[in-house]
């Protein structure tokens, strides 16, 4: 596995341990559909919620957040459209959030040692 993906799935368990701890329900965890992949899907009160997870070590690429584009907002749009066409739940309100995670270290060998800089969350990204 590449270090880089390696790192993502670390910052998405963070992710999702912080939503938990935040009261979000996880429903799907790397969910597939036809046009990509959905990070995390979970349930925040009566919303679904489509969650993009941006990991990075150290600040070398610049925050995480910056790596969410226009045309990138809107494929999680609209694979969170998909997502709910597929479970038959269209009638429901959803919206995007994204969850930047940084971790200290730049050593990819060590992944499992790794000390959680900060986690930062937005919340309905439009």
């Amino acid at each position: 596995m590449r270090a880089k993906d390696v790192t993502g799935i670390i910052g998405e368990e963070i992710a999702a341990e912080y939503l938990s701890r935040q009261g979000h329900e996880i429903l799907e965890r790397r969910w597939r559909g036809a046009r990509g992949e959905l990070d995390l899907i979970t349930r925040d009160g009566a919303q679904l919620v489509a969650v993009e997870v941006k990991t990075r070590r150290g600040s070398g690429y610049g925050h995480p957040f910056e790596a969410i584009t226009g045309p990138k907002l809107a494929r999680l749009h609209r694979l969170l459209l998909e997502y709910c066409a597929a479970v038959h739940r269209l009638h429901e309100r959803r919206r995007v959030d994204v969850v930047a995670v940084v971790l200290s270290g730049t050593s990819e060998a060590h992944a499992a040692e790794h000390l959680i800089r900060g986690v930062e969350h937005l919340k309905d990204v439009s």
